[in-house]
């Protein structure tokens, strides 16, 4: 019988947390972890700042062109696209997570 997919697998690692595990509280010893061994905390924030990244090198972009150290205007249209299309996504994570939330909050135990 095959798993069902589950896209915060790689969070837990390759086993899969059986119905009524413990919940983990946030700092403690034995929270999930990736394979790399990052939290949860860990990969969200590495997701920022590479966002944070992209806007960092649109704006360089953009500062070369205009002290006139670069005439490729490619490369700064390349660069809004790459910073806008992962702002949108941060976005859209960023929904997902307040949705999430709102949901939990709504369960009933």
């Amino acid at each position: 019988m095959s798993t069902p997919l589950d896209p915060l697998r790689s969070l837990y690692g390759s086993g899969i947390m059986p119905p009524g595990a413990p919940i983990v509280q946030p700092g403690a010893a034995n929270e999930p972890r990736t394979v790399e061994g990052k939290t949860f905390g860990d990969v969200m924030q590495d997701f920022v700042q590479q966002v944070d990244q992209t806007q960092i090198q649109y704006d360089q972009a953009i500062d070369a062109v205009q002290r006139g150290e670069s005439d490729n205007l490619h490369h700064v249209m390349l660069a809004q696209g790459q910073a806008q299309l992962s702002l949108k996504l941060a976005a859209e994570v960023r929904n997902k997570l307040v949705e999430a939330y709102k949901e939990a909050m709504r369960t009933q135990f």
